[in-house]
C-alpha cells in the first residue's frame, strides 16, 4: 500500500523528470533519432570489507533495437576510503559493432559517494577516463558525473522510484578524435525492484542526448529501454 509520504514522493520525483525530459529535447535541433534497448549486468563484490571488485557487461541494441550495436565490458577494483566513499580503478573494453568494427580501450578513475537516508538513497559517481579509440591519434580524456536518487515504496522498501542524471564532458580533441567541450547527456527515470538481498532490477525510460560536430548543442537522440540488473556478492 502506499501510504501518503510515498505519494508525495512520487509527485516530487515525477516533476523533476518532467522539468528535465521536458527541456532538454527543446535544445535538441533536427539530427538523428534511433530507439534501442540497453541490457546491462553488473556485479559487485565484496572480498573484504573495504576491498571490491566491479565486473560489467551491457550489451547495446540500436538500428530500432534491431542488431547489437555495442558492447561494453568492464571491471575495476574498488577501496572504501570512508563509510559512504569509495575511489576505483577500472578497464574497460567498449568496441562498437555495427555498422562498422571500431575498438576503443578505456582506463578510468572513479569516485563513488552512496548515502542512505529515511526518504531517499543517493549515489553519485564521477569517473574520468583515458581513451584509445582506432584510427585516432593520442589519448581522449573524457570526464563525466552521474547523481541518482531512489526513492522507495512502502515500508519493506522492495519497491522504488528511480530518478538519476549523468553528463559527459570531453576535455581534449585528439587528432580524428571527438571534440573537447559537451559531449552528451542521459536522463533516466524508471522503477527498481529489489528480489532478494544478491539481486535488484531496474526498468524504464532513458534519453540519451549527444553533442555532434553539426550546429546547435544537441544533435543526436536516442529513446532508450533500459533494463539493468544488479548483483551483489
Amino acid at each position: 500500500m502506499v501510504n501518503a509520504s510515498d505519494l508525495v514522493r512520487i509527485v516530487f520525483w515525477a516533476g523533476i523528470v518532467l522539468v528535465l525530459s521536458v527541456a532538454l529535447p527543446q535544445r535538441v535541433s533536427a539530427g538523428s533519432h534511433d530507439f534501442q534497448i540497453w541490457t546491462p549486468v553488473y556485479l559487485t563484490v565484496n572480498f573484504t570489507d573495504k576491498i571490491q571488485g566491479w565486473y560489467e557487461a551491457q550489451p547495446r541494441f540500436g538500428d530500432d533495437a534491431s542488431q547489437v550495436n555495442q558492447l561494453l565490458l568492464r571491471t575495476a577494483l574498488g577501496y572504501r576510503i570512508a563509510d559512504h566513499w569509495a575511489i576505483w580503478q577500472g578497464y574497460a573494453w567498449t568496441p562498437d559493432i555495427e555498422p562498422k568494427f571500431k575498438t576503443e580501450n578505456r582506463i578510468y578513475q572513479q569516485l563513488l559517494y552512496i548515502q542512505k537516508f529515511p526518504a531517499i538513497k543517493i549515489m553519485n559517481r564521477t569517473r574520468l577516463e583515458q581513451r584509445w579509440i582506432k584510427d585516432v591519434s593520442g589519448t581522449a580524456i573524457r570526464f563525466r558525473t552521474l547523481l541518482r536518487g531512489q526513492v522507495p515504496l512502502g515500508d519493506q522498501g522492495r519497491w522504488s522510484i528511480v530518478g538519476q542524471d549523468e553528463i559527459f564532458f570531453n576535455l581534449n580533441s585528439p587528432t580524428n578524435g571527438p571534440d573537447d567541450g559537451l559531449d552528451q547527456n542521459r536522463l533516466f527515470v524508471g522503477i527498481n525492484r529489489g528480489i532478494n538481498e544478491h539481486l535488484n532490477v531496474d526498468v524504464g525510460y532513458q534519453l540519451q542526448t549527444i553533442n555532434t560536430s553539426e550546429s546547435g548543442i544537441f544533435n543526436d537522440k536516442r529513446s532508450i529501454l533500459l533494463l539493468q540488473l544488479f548483483l551483489t556478492w
